[in-house]
């Protein structure tokens, strides 16, 4: 695991972050409606990855799959900050290659934000948002780029008062 690279993504975040608690800081629901946003976040990366969708012909669009799990990423970082965690190079996460077990693992995890602010649940949830990026061939190199890029199209909205 790159932490310096990883750090770096954190630290951008934690700046995006900043802004948008200075634009939304009479929002008193704003992290609960950050719960809901990181489940639907997961479920539109889900869609894109059509794990699900045995009926479908049409094949998975690796670029959406990526902005998706950029999406996810970018979600968990701000509860990272928002407990104050830091990340680290221990990268655990549950024994199974089962996709959709992984997937109603952190659908259920993340479910659990609403009542519990603990750091070793964010921290279960990011491990294993990446081991689920790996099973789908999602490279680091991958997903730091794209998170890179949904950054600096976060930074554009955010100064054109999207």
């Amino acid at each position: 695991m790159d932490l310096i690279s990883w750090n770096k993504i954190y630290e951008n975040n934690k700046r995006l972050d900043g802004i948008f608690y200075q634009k939304y800081q009479n929002d008193v629901e704003i992290y609960e409606k950050n719960c809901i946003e990181f489940l639907v976040e997961l479920g539109e990366f889900i869609n894109e990855t059509k794990i699900f969708k045995y009926w479908s012909i049409k094949k998975p669009d690796k670029e959406k799959i990526l902005d998706e799990y950029a999406d996810n990423i970018t979600m968990c970082l701000y509860f990272y900050r928002e407990f104050n965690v830091m990340i680290d190079d221990r990268y655990l996460h549950i024994e199974s290659t089962n996709i959709l077990e992984i997937v109603n693992y952190l659908y259920q995890k993340i479910s659990l934000l609403f009542e519990n602010k603990a750091s070793n649940l964010i921290q279960d949830i990011f491990y294993n948002l990446l081991y689920l990026g790996d099973l789908l061939g999602i490279s680091e190199k991958e997903i730091l780029e794209a998170i890179d890029k949904k950054h600096k199209i976060i930074e554009e909205r955010l100064n054109s008062n999207y």
